[in-house]
C-alpha cells in the first residue's frame, strides 16, 4: 500500500508520540495499520486519525460537531467560558512542549503557540476528523491514554470532566478517577495538569445528588453531564494524582446580568448569568517535581 506524504507524517508522530493503550509499549505502523508486538494491539490509521480504542456506539458529540466548532469559531458567544480561561491557557504552553488535549473536540478556542506540539484526543471520532488545529488527531479514551508515562509537559481539559459519565454516579466517579490516574501518569515531573470545569451551586449539587441515577436510567445517553464541586474536584486529584502534586483554583467571575450562551449545541440559546447554576474554574495541578 502506498501511502502519501500527508500520512506518512502522521505515521511518524504516531510512532514518536504514542503507545499501547493497553501495555504501553512502542507501536508499529504499516500502512493503515498500528500494531503493538507486546500485547498484540491492533489500531488504524483512517481519514488520517489514529484510531487506538474499538468503535463503539456513536458518541453523544457525533452529530454535534459542526455546532460546537461554529460556537469555539465565534468567541464572543463563549467568553463565559473561554476569554479569560484561555489566554490563561495560552500563556502556560512553550516551544518545545508536547501537549496532550484531552476531548479537543472539532476546534482549539485557545492559540497555539509556534513549538508546541499538541496531541489531541477525542472519544468522538466525527470531531477528531474534523480538527486541523492539533498536530496528531488520536480517536481514543481517557481512561487508557495512548501515551508513555511522563511524556507530557502539559494535559489540558477544557469542559471534557463532566461528559465521562456512567450507568451511575458510582460508575462515573470511577470513570474520573481513571482519568485523574492517566493524566498523572502520562504527565512529566513537573508537569501540568489544566482542568477547566464547572463546579455546581449548592442547590443544583444537592438535586444532581438526588435524582442524577433516576434521570439516568430514564434518559439514557441523553443524560450526558455530571458535574462536580470544588471540594470533590481536589480530592478526586488528591486520590489520583502523585503524591506532592500542588493545587491552584481559580474561579473566573462575569456580571449576573451578562447574557451567557451556556450550551455548546444550543448557540442561540441565551440566559441570564444569575439564572445559570454553575460556575467557571481552573483546576491548575503542577505534578511533584523528579
Amino acid at each position: 500500500m502506498s501511502v502519501g506524504p500527508a500520512a506518512q507524517g502522521t505515521s511518524e508522530r504516531i510512532v514518536r508520540w504514542l503507545r499501547c493503550p493497553d501495555c504501553h509499549g512502542p507501536l508499529t505502523v504499516s500502512g493503515a495499520e498500528i500494531t503493538c508486538a507486546s500485547s498484540g494491539f491492533r489500531g488504524s490509521l483512517r481519514d488520517d486519525v489514529a484510531v487506538m480504542m474499538p468503535e463503539g456506539p456513536a458518541s453523544f458529540f457525533d452529530d454535534k460537531f459542526h455546532v460546537m466548532r461554529h460556537g469555539r469559531e465565534n468567541k464572543g458567544e463563549w467568553d463565559f467560558c473561554y476569554a479569560r480561561q484561555t489566554e490563561m491557557l495560552t500563556a502556560s504552553l512553550r516551544p518545545g512542549m508536547l501537549v496532550l488535549d484531552v476531548g479537543c473536540g472539532p476546534v482549539l478556542p485557545y492559540a497555539k503557540p509556534g513549538g508546541v506540539s499538541v496531541v489531541g484526543l477525542e472519544p468522538s471520532f466525527q470531531s477528531i476528523r474534523a480538527n486541523t488545529q492539533v498536530d496528531l488527531r488520536v480517536y481514543g479514551s481517557a481512561y487508557s491514554i495512548p501515551m508513555a508515562g511522563a511524556s507530557a509537559d502539559v494535559v489540558v481539559c477544557l469542559y471534557a470532566i463532566h461528559h465521562m459519565v456512567g450507568a451511575t454516579v458510582r460508575e462515573t466517579v470511577a470513570n474520573v478517577d481513571r482519568a485523574f490516574r492517566e493524566f498523572g501518569r502520562v504527565l512529566k515531573p513537573g508537569g501540568t495538569l489544566l482542568i477547566f470545569e464547572m463546579t455546581p451551586l449548592p442547590y443544583f449539587q444537592l438535586a444532581q445528588a438526588l435524582y442524577w441515577n433516576p434521570f439516568k436510567r430514564i434518559l439514557g445517553g441523553k443524560l450526558d453531564m455530571h458535574f462536580y464541586s470544588a471540594g470533590s474536584m481536589e480530592r478526586l486529584g488528591q486520590g489520583a494524582l502523585p503524591r506532592g502534586s500542588a493545587l491552584e483554583k481559580i474561579a473566573f467571575q462575569t456580571s449576573p446580568f451578562s447574557m451567557i450562551a451556556p450550551v455548546f449545541s444550543l448557540p442561540r440559546l441565551k440566559v441570564p448569568r444569575m439564572a445559570y447554576p454553575l460556575d467557571a474554574r481552573l483546576y491548575k495541578w503542577r505534578m511533584p517535581s523528579a
